[in-house]
């Protein structure tokens, strides 16, 4: 009796082993596939990407304390001029805009002629209606979100398009929040997340390519990177002598 239990036994072990070994190739086709499917190896799309700017609003900007204000609004700015250079839909949302948080920043508005605002009362932007049907509207699945503040304005709806098959990214630096632990909290859940975090010029050249582009001189002359500007005088000096 004990010697066709222990047979039995070794019978359902080698079958349990033949189950394990056959799932392995489906285990490492997920792994492979998860590892292709990684959003840092897929570069932004001038023809594919849209740009959301959320809530860059004067009352949330007064708060920001993890960057300077100036600097914010530089880089917002210079990132919504690229987008429009080379052609990608800008959005822009407020959150209640006539309250407390007051309108979208004066610059910002200067710097896209024509652009209307969307106002809303949810707090993630892509649950609000009109935001997601401007989206869906381009048609196009890269979305490259900046907001204030970074872990509720800007990773809310990068979060959630990601859920619904959107490959979305974050500009940290178009970005701003209040303190160093929101900052904190909200990277670690956007990297946890799989959501890419880039800068704003580093998302504008992503997308421009190309150096000899004809758009190109106007597109680093919108990013009016400091360091840039300087070299170009220096140059420009030395080519007078």
């Amino acid at each position: 009796m004990k010697i066709r239990q222990l047979l039995s036994a070794s019978l359902i072990g080698l079958a349990a082993l033949a189950a394990a070994s056959s799932a392995l190739p489906a285990a490492t086709a997920t792994t492979t596939t998860a590892a292709q499917a990684n959003a840092n190896l897929s570069m932004l799309s001038r023809d594919n990407a849209v740009l959301l700017l959320v809530d860059h609003q004067v009352g949330l900007l007064s708060g920001v304390r993890d960057t300077t204000v100036g600097e914010l609004k530089h880089n917002v700015v210079a990132l919504a001029k690229a987008a429009r250079t080379l052609g990608v839909p800008v959005i822009v949302t407020a959150t209640m805009p006539d309250g407390m948080w007051g309108p979208t920043m004066p610059e910002l508005m200067a710097a896209l002629p024509g652009v209307q605002v969307i106002s809303r009362t949810m707090i993630n932007a892509w649950e609000d209606p009109k935001v997601r049907a401007a989206i869906e509207k381009t048609g196009r699945k890269q979305i490259i979100v900046a907001g204030v503040s970074l872990e509720i304005c800007a990773s809310f709806p990068a979060l959630s398009a990601k859920a619904a098959g959107y490959d979305t990214r974050v500009v940290l630096d178009a970005s701003g929040t209040f303190n160093e632990a929101k900052r904190t909290a909200g990277l670690q859940r956007l990297l946890g997340a799989g959501i890419p975090v880039t800068d704003y010029a580093t998302a504008a050249v992503e997308m421009l390519r190309s150096n000899v582009d004809p758009k190109a001189h106007a597109v680093y002359s919108d990013l009016d990177m400091p360091f840039a500007t300087l070299v170009w005088q220096m140059q420009s000096g030395f080519s007078k002598k």
